[in-house]
């Protein structure tokens, strides 16, 4: 990934917020030298494999630490529920046409924080 001061701040920021706080015992967890963590750190180069680690570790949304979408902790609001899941389930047990006829149905319904 090239040059990107934003991200070398958001991934301070994580390091600044997460359990490991120091570098040389993040660069040791990740097992990589403290130089590559601090050429994170000042938005240099880093791979995609080591981003994942280094969300992973921190537990923040790999989303974020790249490219700034969302928030830092928007990965942990993404967990479908029980309910969801049995929804989903019934859903796939049904024909093409009765999914189609079902997620028309709920497509047709104006989301409760619509403006009205």
């Amino acid at each position: 990934m090239t040059y990107d001061p934003a991200r070398g701040k958001r991934i301070r920021e994580a390091i600044s917020r997460g359990k490991i706080r120091k570098v040389h015992a993040l660069a040791a967890e990740l097992n990589v030298s403290v130089a590559a963590v601090s050429r994170w750190q000042n938005g240099g180069h880093t791979s995609l494999e080591s981003a994942c680690a280094l969300a992973r570790l921190l537990d923040v949304s790999l989303d974020w630490l790249l490219l700034g979408r969302g928030t830092m902790d928007g990965h942990r609001n993404s967990a479908i529920s029980a309910t969801e899941l049995l929804w989903v389930m019934a859903l796939r047990g049904r024909s093409a046409a009765a999914q189609s006829n079902l997620i028309g149905l709920l497509e047709s319904i104006p989301p409760e924080h619509a403006l009205r």
